[in-house]
């Protein structure tokens, strides 16, 4: 058997296409891999905000467009960066193992700052506006100012003292950088109630198309499945709260043992206002936890509003 795996070329992009790689073949020993890289507008495009690009999935798009064309038979990506409805004829069949799925803070070894503890006026970079929102409603004092690039970049910009700080997931810097100590740097997570991740974050997906199902059932074989129904229940709040990355909105989904528990916020633009709700339901119900989730944080923050 021989698959052909659509993936944008960043470093982390071809270490995920190997962990997907890794998971199929515990399944599949003998599959065959031919890895397709895809150049997307949001690797060309690194002098704006994501949300000024004015092109959604900006990091998807082209990578599941290899397989609508038949270049390619599965497409790689973090779950994040997929919006909440994909293309027709499209499915998403495959999910790792999760990593952290929170936000960190980087700074420089010599610069021993968390978020609380960061100079007033400290320059802060990241090209989310969730972040961005978020960050301002913990630290209205802080700079906030738009990054890009890779992890590689952002990493270099802040030890090149261009930011004081940096914000970014913690599943990208673990899986890329297995001693941040030797680059000069440290971070720290952000709690999840100050800073909701993006959902799907700490995720690799694996993308089809609907008719290939020997493939949807390769890849459910080879697929976590806490990590499945944490997807599942994290992508039905997305598509409840009708939001995508440019929404200051987060969410994320916890299991232990047969629950699942729900963290989400949303945020004003400006992070003057903020809301954070927990709510808790089966394992086997994701979907159902996760628009639970989004009404519950949706029907407070119309009550704040009025």
């Amino acid at each position: 058997m021989r698959i052909r795996i659509a993936t944008r070329g960043s470093k982390l992009s071809l270490i995920q296409t190997r962990i997907v790689m890794d998971m199929i073949r515990r399944v599949e020993p003998n599959v065959q891999f031919d890895i397709v890289i895809v150049r997307t507008t949001g690797d060309i495009i690194q002098d704006k905000p994501l949300y000024a690009i004015g092109v959604k999935g900006v990091f998807e798009k082209e990578v599941n467009l290899a397989l609508l064309r038949n270049e390619a038979d599965i497409a790689v990506h973090s779950l994040k960066d997929l919006p909440s409805e994909l293309s027709p004829g499209l499915v998403i069949a495959g999910f790792s193992p999760r990593d952290p799925p929170y936000d960190v803070l980087v700074t420089r070894s010599e610069d021993p700052w968390n978020l609380s503890s960061l100079p007033s006026g400290a320059r802060v970079g990241t090209s989310s506006v969730r972040r961005r929102a978020f960050l301002l409603n913990a630290r209205p004092d802080l700079t906030i100012d738009v990054i890009r690039g890779n992890v590689d970049t952002r990493i270099n910009k802040l030890i090149n003292g261009q930011y004081d700080a940096i914000v970014i997931a913690e599943a990208g810097l673990v899986r890329l950088i297995q001693d941040v100590g030797k680059l000069g740097i440290r971070y720290e997570r952000i709690p999840p109630d100050v800073l909701p991740p993006a959902p799907g974050q700490g995720i690799i997906a694996v993308v089809v198309r609907e008719r290939d199902t020997d493939l949807i059932d390769l890849l459910k074989r080879a697929s976590d499945q806490r990590a499945r129904a944490e997807a599942l229940a994290e992508r039905a709040f997305l598509r409840s709260v009708g939001g995508g990355c440019h929404v200051p909105v987060g969410g994320v989904a916890i299991s232990n043992d047969d629950k699942l528990e729900f963290i989400a916020g949303i945020a004003s633009v400006d992070g003057r206002r903020k809301r954070v709700i927990r709510v808790s339901g089966p394992l086997s119900d994701p979907e159902g936890v996760g628009i639970k989730a989004a009404k519950e944080l949706l029907s407070g923050w119309d009550n704040q509003t009025n």
